[in-house]
């Protein structure tokens, strides 16, 4: 089998971790343009370095979206901002995910599954079950639930890198109506519920579609959080995430030059950071699990993951791994 390309083909390779163990601790790869950070410990580092920041110093919104509505709200999500606006809101966002009690995500999470299994394909129920699961969370009526599902995927398609025209728009148009649903908020906090449902869209398709594939491998029991917990080390769904260094620094034995980006590699089971560390540390970890596990349990009672094929490969993302499969 042949190695991945780079590190963003990775994720969707069918099995990258014996390259990615092989990867020296930091290096520049020419090939993207950016430094690879591999050593568990480098990581760690990078993840708790203020001169390393979320996005590019000089861009802190993507040129495609300043102007538009949903740049507006990219400008205010937690987890794309850095400095006094993001120590200043990222409580409150802390604080509304930590509201949200096991029980009350568990049920959302069964009763998303149920109403989305039998009418959804494999694929699409992957992404749909987390994002109606949070909707339902956050109050969302259920005459809602369908437009609010769509909404949020053409919202993440329209902040994705190389978005066309087309998504621009169609996300503008779906932030007006996730916006009208956080009535009553203020921005900062009206931008974070969407980024509540949108966050959980890649990162937890990938742990319920990662969770089949080793529920085929070995039958595993379902039971509880510790299965999906497993998963989440050994074949997680976020296998890294990018920085940008704001000032001249050095990690390990490499000069980082400002405005050089970074990808920080998270899929190693032993360093324990594929929820992330530091200020941008995911405050949904326990969220993501128990969606995950809830709707893996309801699939099995349903007879649906009884019905799958393997899968026959992994979706083309950069950072997350998602597989994708065809009913048997």
């Amino acid at each position: 089998m042949d190695d991945p390309r780079s590190v963003l083909a990775a994720p969707s390779h069918p099995s990258p971790y014996a390259w990615y163990a092989r990867l020296p601790a930091i290096a520049f790869d020419a090939s993207i343009g950016l430094w690879v950070l591999a050593d568990p410990a480098l990581v760690a580092q990078a993840l708790e370095e203020p001169a390393l920041r979320v996005r590019p110093p000089a861009e802190p919104v993507p040129e495609a979206l300043r102007g538009r509505p949903t740049g507006e709200v990219f400008a205010r999500l937690v987890r794309m901002t850095d400095g006094d606006f993001h120590a200043r809101h990222r409580p409150a966002v802390a604080a509304g995910a930590a509201r949200l009690a096991r029980a009350a995500v568990e049920q959302a999470a069964a009763d998303a599954t149920r109403d989305l299994a039998p009418r959804t394909p494999i694929d699409a129920l992957l992404s749909a079950i987390p994002v109606q699961a949070m909707a339902r969370l956050l109050g969302v009526a259920a005459a809602d639930l369908d437009r609010t599902v769509a909404w949020v995927h053409d919202f993440t398609r329209g902040i994705a890198a190389g978005a066309s025209s087309d998504a621009l728009d169609r996300s503008d148009a779906a932030v007006a109506g996730l916006l009208a649903q956080a009535e009553g908020l203020e921005p900062a906090l009206a931008a974070n519920r969407i980024a509540f449902m949108q966050q959980a869209l890649d990162a937890t398709a990938g742990l319920i579609g990662n969770g089949i594939v080793a529920w085929q491998a070995r039958a595993a029991s379902l039971e509880g959080t510790a299965f999906i917990a497993h998963v989440a080390r050994t074949d997680p769904a976020v296998h890294n995430t990018r920085r940008f260094a704001a000032q001249d620094l050095v990690l390990g034995d490499a000069p980082i030059a400002a405005g050089q980006g970074l990808v920080l590699l998270l899929a190693n089971p032993q360093a324990k950071l594929q929820f992330g560390a530091g200020a941008h540390a995911c405050p949904g970890e326990r969220i993501a699990l128990a969606i995950a596990a809830t709707a893996l349990r309801t699939l099995a009672e349903l007879g649906a993951l009884q019905r799958l094929a393997p899968p026959q490969g992994y979706r083309p993302l950069p950072n997350a791994r998602i597989p994708v499969f065809a009913a048997a």
